[in-house]
């Protein structure tokens, strides 16, 4: 599918990966993007990626050929990765086998960007051999909770199921999911992800330099600030202990600093985030002006509502510098998308 307007201007292989809201943009691949130069990828801006390992069965004919090369080119190029599996399990016995596949492939590899149970019928296999999705989604819905649990036991903490909205609406039952393990939401040709995830896959024909593309392109991802798996990929920056505020929240000009600028360098970004954040794990303590700053509500106390607003803003659903220092918001006007 074809990006919206919004995203043709945000996505093209010239821009950051990390854009003003602070979004990762993230490619998941396979052999059929051949050979990939990962350390140009990298220098366009690549975030992190999503390596497919293999498909079915714990049998090496159905390894992905090019798995151990890009885990290792990953590594090589210091890119943050995960990795999927596609199923075509219709039985308990042959989820064991698909689990024992992916173990199998990523031992001694690190995929801290997620291990990933890619549950969809894109060749209409399980049509063909009777197990119609839609119908047996409490199967699917359990092949998919015992591999997330056995990956999660084997001890890697990312864990979760890909699938596309119709699927997490119509045959995975999207809670039981969700209250276990991550959620890579596929769903193209939209502004935003469409319901809770913490990767959201957002086209399949976008470019990365670097990165050969399929009959159709390059499948795309992004991570939001909130993902469990964001400060995988955008670190939150360690301000010093003896951090100082700005002097004045009042420059020069008689034009007041914005709410949420905390550090006051006239951006409101992760900088700003971690700031407030280390001020409620009582690491540092926000004092006059550098208090007012963080006080974004206005509620003469620094909480989660003030942190909250700061994401709001890196989200892009505020601009907290469009609203005058008096008319500041004093709640988060609306729930995020993302997990």
């Amino acid at each position: 599918l074809s990006l919206t307007i919004f995203f043709a201007g945000i996505f093209r292989t010239e821009t950051r990966a990390i854009d003003k809201y602070g979004r990762g943009i993230g490619v998941d691949v396979s052999t059929y993007n051949g050979t990939i130069d990962w350390n140009t990828a990298k220098a366009s801006g690549l975030d992190f990626a999503i390596i497919r390992i293999g498909f079915g069965d714990d049998d090496p004919h159905q390894d992905d050929s090019r798995a151990i090369a890009n885990m290792i080119g990953c590594e090589a190029a210091g890119i943050p990765y995960g990795v999927y599996i596609y199923s075509y399990a219709l039985s308990e016995r042959e989820v064991d086998s698909e689990i024992n596949h992916t173990l199998r492939i990523i031992q001694g590899h690190n995929p801290e960007m997620g291990v990933w149970f890619d549950m969809e019928d894109a060749d209409n296999y399980k049509n063909k051999h009777n197990f119609n999705p839609y119908t047996h989604g409490a199967e699917l819905t359990n092949f998919c909770i015992r591999y997330v649990t056995a990956i999660q036991n084997a001890g890697y903490a990312n864990v979760g199921v890909y699938a596309n909205r119709d699927f997490f609406l119509n045959v995975l039952d999207y809670d039981r999911l969700s209250s276990i393990g991550l959620i890579w939401l596929a769903h193209w040709g939209i502004s935003e992800p469409s319901m809770g995830c913490a990767v959201w896959q957002y086209t399949s024909s976008g470019t990365m330099n670097g990165v050969p593309s399929t009959w159709e392109g390059v499948d795309m991802n992004m991570i939001y600030p909130g993902s469990p798996l964001y400060e995988i990929i955008v670190p939150a920056p360690d301000e010093p202990d003896d951090f100082e505020p700005p002097t004045s929240v009042i420059r020069d000009d008689g034009t007041m600093l914005c709410h949420g600028d905390v550090n006051g360098d006239d951006v409101i970004n992760v900088v700003d985030l971690a700031i407030v954040k280390k001020h409620l794990l009582g690491k540092i303590t926000l004092k006059d002006e550098g208090f007012i700053l963080g006080d974004i509500d206005g509620d003469g106390n620094i909480g989660v509502v003030d942190l909250a607003l700061i994401k709001k803003h890196l989200l892009g659903k505020i601009d907290l510098f469009a609203i005058s220092a008096a008319e500041q918001p004093t709640t988060v006007p609306e729930t995020t998308t993302t997990e």
